[in-house]
């Protein structure tokens, strides 16, 4: 091999260059050059997904915290006052299957809380000083009032259900009633009965102001 290219340069034939990689640094720089040129490209692009991934995380339990609070208060309000009012309600809706009886059973119960609530009031908690004048004795009977109702607020839930308690019972005594006076109806018994308790009431509520002017 050697002998042939001896020959060569003896007539004059220019022998060929041959090229490798490590004499021309351009073509081992350029590689590492657009390495380097691409490599912060890609590292912000990794990042940015990363942050946008991050976002959509935070956005995610954000949403899934307010819809889990929408599920336990749709209003956005107080939830023991909504579950309060919403167990009241369910009370009322099973008293009226039955009947008149159902009303009757939570009637009873109202004039039994108002006449004894009215009397605790007035002779215990905020007792009459005596002989006050007729205009005196009506402030003190619509204050009294006030606080009967307030109170009557406060303790529906357990009338309710202390009614829907006595709903059965009510309704045997009913038809007992019904019978025992010849009423045509259960419907005609009950308005006898719901009559009787708001005589009672106007009687006790209107004699102690009176006795009281």
């Amino acid at each position: 091999m050697s002998s042939a290219l001896l020959k060569l340069t003896a007539h004059g034939i220019p022998l060929p260059q041959t090229s490798t990689t490590s004499s021309n640094p351009s073509l081992t720089a350029f590689p590492i050059a657009s390495l380097r040129r691409s490599s912060p490209s890609r590292f912000a692009r990794v990042s940015l997904s990363a942050q946008r991934k991050a976002t959509n995380g935070e956005e995610a339990v954000n949403d899934a915290g307010e819809l889990r609070q929408r599920s336990v208060d749709p209003n956005g309000g107080d939830g023991s006052r909504n579950a309060k009012a919403f167990s009241t309600k369910e009370l009322l809706q099973s008293l009226k299957t039955y009947g008149v009886a159902g009303v009757l059973s939570y009637g009873l119960l109202n004039t039994l809380y108002y006449l004894t609530t009215f009397l605790l009031v007035w002779f215990y908690f905020a007792p009459a000083p005596g002989k006050m004048g007729y205009r005196a004795a009506v402030e003190r009977f619509l204050k009294v009032m006030a606080m009967v109702w307030a109170g009557s607020q406060v303790t529906k839930i357990a009338r309710a259900g202390g009614a829907l308690m006595m709903a059965p019972f009510v309704d045997r005594g009913l038809s007992w009633f019904t019978i025992k006076f010849k009423f045509e109806s259960k419907g005609k018994a009950f308005a006898a009965i719901a009559g009787m308790c708001f005589g009672l009431a106007a009687l006790l509520f209107f004699g102690l102001t009176l006795l009281w002017a």
